[in-house]
């Protein structure tokens, strides 16, 4: 896909849930009691609150943002961290619904199946970045 209408749209939509991803991990640096509502959490106390506000926000800010950089950049490989991370958090989902008794949270598996196959089709369609041209490589050698 060059540089198309199509892809601008692609852009902007990844962008979505790239940015609900990182004001949800602002959020539970910011105000972590309203953040663990959403995913119908106690806020936790002690050590457990540190893991908790650390890992949501790291998970969440390290999600968006990599989606971020693929976009602005236009490295694709950085969409597949964001996938990894998606993906996974689904599938543990899903075995602790079948090992440990959680409830089944189609309410947040969902998504994160439609954000992980998203990122995924935007890896594959987004076009990579243009290769510098010989006057841009001749005057960065000739700086060097």
């Amino acid at each position: 896909m060059n540089n198309t209408l199509g892809s601008k749209i692609l852009r902007a939509i990844v962008c979505i849930p790239a940015i609900i991803f990182i004001v949800t991990g602002l959020q539970f640096l910011l105000d972590p009691a309203a953040a663990v509502k959403q995913f119908g959490m106690p806020l936790l106390d002690g050590v457990g609150r540190s893991s908790q506000i650390g890992d949501m926000a790291g998970f969440f800010l390290t999600c968006g943002l990599c989606v971020l950089i693929a976009v602005s950049t236009g490295k694709r490989v950085w969409f597949y961290p964001a996938a990894m991370l998606t993906s996974i958090t689904a599938m543990g989902r899903i075995l602790a619904w079948l090992l440990h008794d959680a409830a089944l949270a189609i309410n947040l598996i969902a998504p994160e199946i439609i954000f992980t196959a998203l990122f995924l089709f935007a890896a594959s369609r987004l076009p990579a970045p243009a290769a510098p041209s010989k006057a841009v490589n001749q005057v960065t050698s000739d700086a060097e």
